[in-house]
């Protein structure tokens, strides 16, 4: 204590100095102290915030030309002119699958299947769903119908909209040449309703309707790569004079089965096959989540075990629970369209259930399926990129059996089919990657909620924090040198006088150490101490509230009017205080060190006669 005491005294000599060092010391330990802080909170941060996002890209194929499509209009005699547009071939998910990639989950091609529950009702709680109509009748009289002629319908074999004995308005409305229809022939025909023709209201009020070809008899089916697969019915027939063993012939039997399926549809659930349910959007955006139960797990995924999702809606109207089975019947896969688009809270896709050779689409896939979990959300708003209504989730790989010769539809990749995951922050790496292989008309849409906007604010902040750090430690090492150089070697005379009034070496040393070391002690704890609270007052203002885009859009360039708040807080407030004082403490106490042995090395009397030289 006596040579604490005495180093005290010493440094009192010299306030002015000692307070000078004592303020610069703490300012430069404040500056490390802030800079540290900030480095430790973006590195919480982003580890707090990594579960949060997820960076998602959607894959769109771009139509290689664009043709117009004419469609006639009876009631203007004239074309509506549409734009079609045109691939010239389908460019596959292979083209994603290379070196670099680094997916987390995907890429998937998602399409959908067409499962037969006869034991449940697609469409339940009084909903009707317009299936078109199916009939036997004449024309009340010989007639083109150009026009909408009175059709008297005899037998209705398949709808709910007519009844049999019902005289109708009849129009071959997109035909720009339909045939004679006879009064003394009976015709089976597909219907749809339709607004009547305006010139119509003058003979049966404000009121008109009428009844146009709705084409159920021709087959949709196409092969694996996309093509049509031959069908011996012409586009567009709906039509068939009906004779005497009609029913019996090849024609006929495609009627009979065309009717059976429209009572398919009835009991046709969509059910989605994925390795990741957020690859969907539904799932990603938030407007669907897990309600009940829980989601898939990586290795049923990767054994593709047979266990589903399904609405809450539908699990409570068929009274099904958590552990029951669902016996699904797979008959078609559809390539072109998704749930979302096709089937609608009251209404169905409109394509053929019926295949090339005129029959119903077999089943290629069947088994019993686990409900082990529940969703609830937004369903059924014909939307390409939401859930389909009452649609079933399974893992992709449960379905073992091909659908090569169950294709109803196909089309290329689209942003609602197509997805991947890769890691948070690599877009810039992928793009980049992506770019090498020049596939011209394929566009890769990324959504990372927010994260690349985060990231680079974090980032920033990342920049500022190491150059605090390198002006601190720079500033640091200048003060601790400098006044080393003040308080110990300049202080060769006391050194040497105390070493010829018989204090040892070490006596010697603690006389020097001990009151520069307090000084470095109280400013390194001070300033760092200060530097903490201030690093977190500023964090506090600055980034108190993190912004992130929930919304499903392209989130690389974030809507500042959808965005969500997220506080966040600091783990361990005085972890960078504490390191940056011990840090500081320890470069000075090696500086003081280091300068005091340099005195102690030299004889006293040398030391003496140079200062009187």
């Amino acid at each position: 204590m006596l040579l604490l005491r005495n180093s005290i005294r010493q440094l009192l000599r010299m306030k002015g100095r000692a307070v000078l060092f004592l303020l610069l010391l703490t300012f430069a330990s404040g500056l490390c102290s802030i800079g540290r802080g900030f480095l430790i909170m973006n590195q919480e941060k982003m580890e707090a915030y990594e579960d949060s996002f997820m960076t998602i890209g959607t894959v769109e194929q771009k139509a290689d030309k664009v043709k117009e499509r004419m469609i006639w209009d009876a009631e203007t005699r004239d074309y509506h002119i549409f734009n079609n547009s045109v691939y010239n071939s389908y460019v596959p998910l292979s083209v994603l699958d290379f070196e670099g990639a680094d997916y987390l989950s995907g890429p998937e091609r998602r399409c959908f299947y067409g499962s037969y529950m006869p034991q449940y009702e697609m469409y339940g709680a009084g909903m009707a769903m317009n299936m078109g109509e199916i009939v036997e009748g004449s024309p009340v009289e010989d007639a083109v119908p150009d026009h909408p002629i009175k059709f008297q319908v005899t037998r209705v074999l398949a709808g709910r909209g007519i009844m049999e004995g019902n005289v109708i308005n009849f129009c071959d409305h997109r035909n720009p040449k339909p045939e004679m229809l006879y009064k003394d022939k009976t015709y089976v025909m597909s219907l749809q309703y339709y607004p009547g023709h305006e010139d119509q209201k003058s003979f049966e009020g404000e009121y008109v309707s009428e009844y146009i070809p709705y084409p159920v008899v021709e087959s949709d089916q196409v092969d694996i790569d996309g093509n049509e697969v031959p069908d011996e019915v012409e586009d567009g027939h709906f039509c068939d004079e009906v004779t005497e063993g009609f029913y019996e012939s090849e024609r006929g039997q495609r009627w009979l089965n065309v009717i059976a399926s429209l009572d398919y549809t009835l009991h046709i659930f969509p059910v989605t096959g994925t390795n990741d349910i957020y690859l969907m959007m539904a799932f990603y955006n938030g407007s669907a989540h897990i309600s009940q139960g829980r989601e898939f797990t990586k290795e049923e995924y990767a054994r593709g075990d047979r266990v589903c999702l399904v609405s809450e809606l539908f699990a409570q109207r068929a009274g099904l629970g958590i552990g029951d089975e669902l016996p699904l019947a797979l008959l078609y896969a559809n390539y072109g369209r998704t749930p979302g688009r096709a089937f609608g809270t009251n209404s169905a896709a409109a394509f053929s259930m019926v295949n090339a050779k005129g029959e119903i689409y077999p089943v290629f896939e069947e088994g019993d399926y686990k409900i082990i979990g529940m969703y609830g959300g937004q369903s059924g708003l014909k939307d390409d990129y939401g859930l389909g209504y009452n649609e079933i989730i399974i893992p992709s790989r449960s379905v073992k059996n091909s659908d090569a010769d169950n294709i109803l539809e196909s089309g290329p990749m689209t942003g609602s089919n197509t997805s991947f995951c890769i890691a948070n922050g690599t877009i810039d790496e992928y793009m980049e990657k992506w770019g090498m292989l020049q596939i011209p008309n394929v566009e890769i849409t990324f959504y990372d909620r927010g994260y690349s906007e985060l990231e680079a604010n974090i980032n920033n902040m990342k920049y500022i924090a190491r150059l605090l750090i390198v002006m601190g430690v720079s500033m640091v090492l200048m003060v601790l040198g400098y006044f080393s150089w003040l308080f110990i070697l300049k202080q060769k005379e006391r050194t040497a006088v105390e070493r010829c009034l018989g204090f040892r070496k070490w006596h010697s040393f603690v006389s020097l150490f001990s009151g520069i070391f307090l000084l470095i002690l109280v400013g390194s704890v001070c300033g760092a101490a200060a530097g903490s609270c201030l690093s977190g007052a500023i964090a506090d203002r600055a980034v108190k509230e993190d912004y992130y885009d929930k919304t499903f859009g392209n989130s690389m360039v974030t809507d500042a009017e959808n965005m969500e708040e997220m506080s966040y807080e600091q783990a361990e407030p005085w972890k960078a205080a504490a390191e940056c004082a011990l840090a500081v403490m320890a470069a000075g106490a090696v500086i003081a060190s280091a300068g005091i042995y340099g005195n102690l090395r030299k004889e006293p009397m040398k030391m003496l006669a140079g200062r009187d030289e």
